[in-house]
């Protein structure tokens, strides 16, 4: 195999959120940047901004030049099949043809009643439904079907073959307890030959034959769910030569599952690429790859979608990154869907679940590298046998008899959650692999084959089978028949060996088997470091080149760092023996900077006014536009920031966003509004204010007619009630915080308060910064350690350092750790040594370094958190950072606003020795 080119189908194809005004040009644009760094295709997202008319006109002038222009870098063009998500709503146009169409979900109360909406009156309970007229009733077929006809079908009828398929996004059965449907009574009777209404209280309490009642139930819920929306889409996409992929919503454990999906696991069979979400940083759960996993290897597919990084924030590094998605990886997926590219990052979009996977960051040009690496690797996971020979029985059948809607009932089922969650762990950490058995995917495809448990493509001779309350009767009649055939069913996963091809329980594992090579890939998700022994393979893979090396069986895992072994049956173990004699070259000390991109310093609070009246000094910005909103009419707005000075800038620009709409003063003079291009985005532009500026303090006043239209304002109150309103949310304008860019730097003239990481409460170590922030000369020496407290507090790009060192000999390298950088680039004596992203931050440097003077130069790539924030929040430096982080005040995105800190938190921007 070929391990050094991998071509576009195993490359990523991102969420590319379609928010603004879709103009063909740009997107042409932004297509080939993406593929400049190695992306693969692209999801053609509907988002909450988006300004051209959904799927009008203007919307498939910008598909028609998305297909041409994929097609001429051999990209992948898919469709998102919704207008923000849960998909199934059509943009409004389903659920807007009536109840009928609507979700429901069943309720009770005690005594009798007769309402439009009454189900049954039935043992002095009243049932009945509530409904959300916001979203669909995803158990009926003729409304998935309608959802077809107004949103597949058109694309079809326009562009054929042209592109790869859909992704649908989160669709669900409920979301707001035991879901209804107008056809469940039928449905139910047709299969069980009983009345569900004369069992509806069994739902909600343990009385009767509760437990066969809730299985009955959700088993015939789930199935309705897998037929009606996921088979019928899935079959029409299969017809017309369409892909399917996407994922469910609430995948990662029993008691989420069951009012979303009923079950998870069933659905993911009516997909041509099976998909899952993993979001945040911390969100690494084994339940939801190790399902998806599963059923695709048991239906004989490949690849398998990750669409993660969404909420991580922009502070995390492309290790982090690395460290959420290998994570996936090793445990099933691999095939990677980053969220979130924004077509813009104007107004609302710029927090829309940090970070900005895209053209904004600093990294983006150095993107290339984490792409290369995360596509080879999912490359190799596609083919081959994985060699798994164990099952281990799910046990959502148990956790339907627990479930009664209860808050109490959720500890209950989290009980045998835990349990399947505890064998999982203790056969990872003996580098079994394993499959996860689904009773309705057994139902399916399930039977047995002598010795052998086998499901659709898998054959298994060992069965885990951990304490459970119920199965289903045909995965108790296989059980049996398997036992009887002599199929090994443990119940204590103790006595299963460990595998032992490492020695470190901690790092997970995972293999495949081609004609001509094993590959063994080994991944530590922690925070230390093992020296291993691995006793399988002969080569070790450079991930970034796909490179092969002599491989001797020993290494050392650094933080959240990974290996892929070859053994490409040729022979034994050998390599180089690591030389640890080298020393590493002294980092500490100040260092010249050489360049530097543009400074910005970021201006957040102001005083305000609505018609003329001041209505609140030093006001948070976004407090200002929320206000205004609730207001419902138009209002005169005037925002007045305050910045200091120290040195007058040679290069000064006013950066906000829609400068046409404002009139702009700095100091009481009018600010020319000639364009001067952009600061890491296109809708932050640039005006040139050096010569307004002056020594001390100054003031840049903004102000403009804000006004909505009365569809805003009724979309606005949509949005507080359900998710699928709020995610295509768009406003006419927005106010929104400025920026100062230039060439300064920005001095910090107050108190810095440490703030310790609270992992605990998700937040990580960074500092409070509370005084104020001085444009001041720009640093020609700074040390590496903290460099944003050295002139660079909001700094959002690459800073180029060099120092002076000697040598006694050439036995030196770079090894270093770090905070807050993505990217660091190295040169010693002018010679490119090695770009770093994530571990080892080892470099041998003996082939470039000379006895006597060198010169080293470092070129240091952050991101956009210390611009963009979220800076507030009274914990510090969230690991979790949504719309919501942002806001002070309850709105829309933050319905009982944030415990706040006016003072500003950052995060450390530092490099120093190991």
């Amino acid at each position: 195999m070929d391990f050094k080119n991998v071509p576009n189908k195993y490359r990523p194809i991102p969420f590319w959120s379609w928010n603004e005004k879709l103009q063909v040009a740009e997107t042409c644009e932004q297509i080939d940047k993406m593929n400049d760094v190695g992306i693969g295709g692209f999801f053609m997202h509907a988002r909450g901004g988006l300004q051209t008319e959904y799927m009008g006109e203007e919307w498939f002038d910008n598909v028609t030049a998305s297909i041409e222009q994929a097609e001429k870098h051999g990209m992948y063009p898919w469709a998102y099949d919704e207008n923000g998500w849960p998909s199934g709503f059509g943009n409004g146009i389903v659920n807007g043809k009536g109840e009928e169409y609507q979700q429901k979900y069943l309720r009770y109360e005690e005594g009798e009643k007769q309402t439009d909406r009454t189900i049954t009156n039935k043992d002095g309970y009243h049932f009945y439904y509530d409904v959300n007229p916001f979203y669909v009733d995803t158990l009926d077929a003729k409304v998935i079907k309608c959802f077809i006809d107004e949103i597949y079908q058109p694309y079809y009828d326009r562009y054929k073959d042209k592109f790869c398929g859909f992704f649908t996004d989160e669709p669900q059965i409920s979301r707001n307890g035991i879901p209804w449907s107008l056809t469940l009574e039928a449905e139910y009777k047709a299969r069980y030959g009983e009345n569900i209404l004369d069992c509806l209280i069994e739902l909600f309490k343990p009385v009767g034959d509760y437990k066969n009642t809730r299985v009955k139930f959700w088993k015939l819920v789930t199935d309705l769910f897998s037929k009606n929306y996921m088979k019928q889409i899935y079959d029409w996409c299969v017809e017309h030569g369409y892909g399917l992929t996407g994922h469910m919503v609430l995948e990662d454990n029993l008691h989420c599952q069951i009012t979303s999906n009923g079950a998870v696991m069933p659905h993911y069979e009516y997909f041509t690429i099976p998909g899952m979400d993993c979001l945040g940083r911390h969100c690494i759960s084994k339940y939801t790859p190790i399902q998806l996993g599963s059923v695709a290897r048991q239906t004989g597919k490949k690849q398998v979608l990750s669409e993660t990084f969404a909420g991580c924030g922009h502070n995390v590094g492309l290790d982090e990154l690395k460290w959420v998605y290998e994570a996936h990886m090793v445990r099933g997926a691999n095939l990677l869907c980053q969220h979130l590219e924004g077509y813009s990052n104007r107004g609302i979009r710029k927090r829309d679940y940090p970070p900005a996977m895209y053209i904004q960051q600093p990294w983006w040009e150095d993107y290339g590298m984490f792409n290369d690496a995360m596509s080879r690797i999912g490359m190799l996971l596609c083919d081959g046998d994985d060699k798994v020979d164990t099952l281990v029985m799910h046990l959502q059948t148990s956790a339907w008899t627990l479930f009664d809607n209860s808050p109490e009932c959720a500890d209950a089922i989290m009980k045998y959650n835990n349990l399947l969650d505890d064998v999982m762990i203790n056969l990872e950490q003996k580098h079994v692999n394993f499959h996860l058995g689904d009773e309705t995917i057994i139902e399916r495809h399930g039977r047995v084959e002598g010795k052998y448990f086998v499901i659709g493509e898998k054959k298994y001779s060992t069965i885990v089978l951990p304490e459970y309350i119920m199965m289903l009767d045909n995965t108790e009649k296989l059980l049996a028949e398997f036992r009887a055939n002599g199929g090994v069913v443990i119940t204590d996963v103790n006595e299963i060996a460990d595998n032992p091809v490492i020695d470190i329980p901690q790092i997970t594992y995972c293999q495949r088997s081609c004609d001509e090579y094993d590959m063994h890939y080994f991944v530590n998700s922690t925070e230390d470091t093992f020296d291993a022994n691995i006793t399988v393979g002969n080569k070790i893979m450079d991930l970034v080149t796909g490179e092969l090396y002599d491989f001797n069986g020993k290494h050392t895992f650094h933080k959240y760092e990974s290996v892929i072994i070859i053994d490409d049956h040729s022979g034994d173990k050998n390599g180089a023996v690591q030389n640890n004699a080298l020393k590493a070259v002294d980092l500490s000390g100040m260092w010249n900077v050489k360049a530097c991109t543009e400074n910005s310093l970021t201006l957040d609070y102001c005083d305000y006014y609505f018609d003329g009246e001041l209505k609140q000094e030093n006001c948070y910005i976004l407090n200002v536009m929320n206000r205004a909103l609730d207001l419902e009419r138009p209002v005169n707005i005037k925002c007045e920031y305050t910045f200091h000075a120290s040195y007058i800038p040679s290069s000064m620009y006013l950066c906000c966003e829609q400068p046409e709409i404002y009139d702009i003063f700095v100091n009481g003079e009018a600010v020319d509004k000639t364009d001067c291009g952009y600061f890491r985005d296109k809708s932050f532009r640039k005006l040139d204010m050096a010569k307004h500026v002056k020594l001390g303090e100054n003031k840049i006043t903004m102000v403009v007619d804000f006004k909505q239209s009365d569809v805003v304002y009724e979309n606005l109150r949509k949005s507080k009630i359900f998710e699928s309103e709020k995610n295509k949310l768009t406003f006419d304008m927005e106010i929104e915080q400025i920026y100062l860019v230039g060439d300064f730097a920005v001095d910090m003239e107050g108190e810095i308060e440490e703030l310790a990481a609270q992992p605990e409460k998700g937040y990580g170590k960074s500092f409070r910064f509370g005084g104020r922030y001085v444009i001041a000369e720009p640093k020609k020496q700074i040390s590496l350690e903290n460099v944003e407290r050295q002139g660079f507090a909001n700094f959002a790009g690459s800073i180029t350092v060099e120092k002076k060192f000697d040598a006694i000999d050439n036995n030196m390298k770079l090894d270093f750790v770090k905070e807050g950088f993505n990217v660091i680039k190295a040169k010693v004596n002018g010679k490119e040594v090695e770009n770093f992203m994530w571990e080892p931050f080892i470099a041998d440097l003996s082939d470039v370094v000379n006895v006597g003077a060198n010169t080293i130069e470092l070129t240091l790539v952050n991101n956009l958190r210390n611009m963009q924030g979220p800076f507030h929040l009274a914990g510090g430096e969230s690991s979790w950072t949504g719309p919501g982080s942002f806001f002070q005040e309850p709105c829309v995105w933050c319905l009982r606003g944030n415990e706040w800190n006016d003072n500003y938190c950052l995060t450390s921007l530092t490099i120093k020795n190991r």
